[in-house]
């Protein structure tokens, strides 16, 4: 039921009730006058009221053609104060059967009902648009425009208030522009910052439109649905070039599968004679017997840039702060790793597999797209207390690459697998433990996302 109906009615028909008494009061010559005023004045409330509560008017939800928009009011709380007023008043007309005070009630609900009138007329026929960026990093500041649009051809639109909403799996947060005059048949546009704070899909919309202008009693809105989403990658850190040496060279002393695609996918090693400086444990001890001198292994330098990223986000079911930042930071660090690997060289390939509350993979990707598809998949994995470390233990050890293991787990926990097995779990030391499982061995390194135990290889801002 309208509320602006209800209160016309009320006041239309106090006004008749309380005609006679008001015309009397008033001189001889000017009673014609004030009687015919009174007739007007209660039609017109009469009219309004009908109008109003039968729907057609201006109650919350109805939508008129060309508005674009659906339509709400409130009451502000200078509002619900004028209408407490006016309520007293004509409570205490009608117990005392005062006229004055039922003519000021009716005097009163003119504002009211020219302020409804007022900012409604000047939504009429407004729209807005979002212009936002589909994707931006954790803790980096972003802009958001806001455009709104006044099709009127006569009169411009005053005071008017956006309001968009913003919303992720946590929280939810509003952000509002004001924008002072939009003139007749133009548009202005407004900004607003937003900082995220973590990683994962931020969800925008709905805008909403809405004004208190000019008396502030009722404020009028236009809500428009306009959904769209920011995806927050996660905070990258910085590797030092001193793990990429490291890595070219553990490359080289240990021997791998071959590929077994063929053809120019396949990556060829070769031999050659051993040269004062090279890894002992590259030495081909069959070809060396054969041939009467040392002989060692020699790996395309291609091969020596792939990366083989296996990421373990486990917590416990009921995680703490500190369980968090352990998902957060050894997010950052898978992404930091694949980052980095993909930039150092444009032909190198990155393999991504994710254990968490569900499996993720990303098979061989690299290029510039291969960056976005690695931020994309990390910005969305979620940590799970029943990720399998024997799943990701196996995958690290048939990895076809070098392989990297980064683990959310505690270094205290009695479920670690990463501990035993053959695996060196790599904390501050920041060389590589020697990984071996099944017909394969290799060198693996094994990273714990632990603020406190990082590799000396990794830094990220803020911890």
């Amino acid at each position: 039921m309208s509320l602006n109906g209800l209160l016309a009615l009320v006041c239309g028909v106090g006004l008749l009730l309380v005609k006679d008494g008001l015309v009397s009061m008033t001189a001889s010559p000017s009673r014609t006058s004030v009687s015919v005023l009174m007739w007007i004045a209660a039609l017109v409330l009469l009219l309004v009221g009908v109008r109003e509560v039968t729907g057609r008017g201006m109650r919350p939800g109805y939508r008129r053609p060309g508005r674009g928009g659906r339509r709400v009011r409130r009451a502000p709380r200078e509002g619900l104060l004028y209408l407490g007023l006016m309520a007293s008043l004509l409570v205490g007309s009608f117990l005392g059967g005062d006229n004055l005070l039922m003519l000021v009630v009716a005097l009163m609900i003119g504002p009211w009902l020219l302020n409804a009138w007022a900012s409604g007329t000047l939504l009429w026929r407004c729209d807005v648009r979002r212009v936002v960026p589909g994707r931006v990093m954790a803790g980096e500041v972003v802009s958001v425009e806001l455009v709104v649009e006044n099709r009127k051809r006569l009169f411009p639109s005053l005071l008017v208030l956006a309001s968009d909403q913003i919303e992720n799996d946590s929280e939810r947060l509003e952000a509002r522009v004001l924008f002072a005059r939009v003139p007749a048949g133009g548009r202005r546009s407004g900004y607003y910052r937003l900082r995220p704070g973590r990683r994962g899909r931020y969800r925008l919309g709905p805008i909403e439109l809405s004004t208190r202008f000019p008396l502030g009693l009722i404020e009028r809105g236009l809500v428009f649905h306009r959904p769209e989403e920011i995806r927050v990658y996660p905070r990258l850190g910085r590797v030092s070039a001193g793990w990429f040496e490291d890595r070219v060279e553990t490359s080289g002393s240990v021997p791998r599968r071959a590929r077994r695609r063929g053809g120019a996918d396949d990556q060829l090693q070769t031999l050659r004679e051993f040269r004062s400086g090279d890894n002992p444990k590259a030495v081909h001890w069959r070809t060396t017997a054969r041939r009467g001198e040392l002989m060692v292994r020699e790996f395309d330098e291609q091969q020596q840039q792939n990366l083989d990223l296996v990421l373990d986000l486990w917590q416990p079911e009921r995680p703490d702060e500190s369980d968090f930042q352990r998902v957060e930071l050894a997010v950052s660090l898978a992404a930091t790793l694949c980052v980095e690997t993909l930039r150092r060289a444009g032909d190198a390939r990155v393999r991504l597999s994710v254990y968490g509350a569900g499996v993720s993979e990303l098979s061989e990707t690299g290029g510039p797209m291969g960056v976005n598809e690695v931020l994309d998949l990390l910005a969305t994995v979620q940590a799970g207390s029943k990720a399998g470390p024997s799943a990701a233990a196996t995958e690290i050890a048939t990895a076809r690459f070098r392989g990297v293991l980064v683990t959310s787990r505690r270094q205290s926990d009695p479920a670690d697998e990463f501990r035993s097995g053959g695996a060196v779990a790599v904390d501050g030391a920041g060389e590589a433990g020697e990984w071996s499982a099944g017909d394969v061995s290799g060198s693996r390194m094994v990273v714990r996302a632990d603020p406190g135990l990082l590799p000396s290889w990794f830094a990220i801002e803020g911890l």
